[in-house]
């Protein structure tokens, strides 16, 4: 399954703006950038988000 921003910030909970800042400083790439530009996230995205909230939410840095 393949999700844009908007798609893949409401599955997560999170904003788009959480995900652009998270590419931004690298911890969580998008799958692919389609070919109008939009950041387009798979099902190892998906994990790897949850990963990166579960730490976040123990207050690691």
């Amino acid at each position: 399954m393949e999700y844009t921003v908007k798609e893949f910030a409401d599955l997560a909970g999170v904003s788009g703006r959480t995900l652009r800042y998270y590419d931004q400083i690298g911890i969580l790439k998008p799958a692919r950038i389609n070919e109008s530009g939009y950041r387009i996230y798979g099902s190892e995205e998906v994990d790897l988000l949850q990963q990166i909230l579960f730490f976040a939410n123990l207050a690691l840095s």
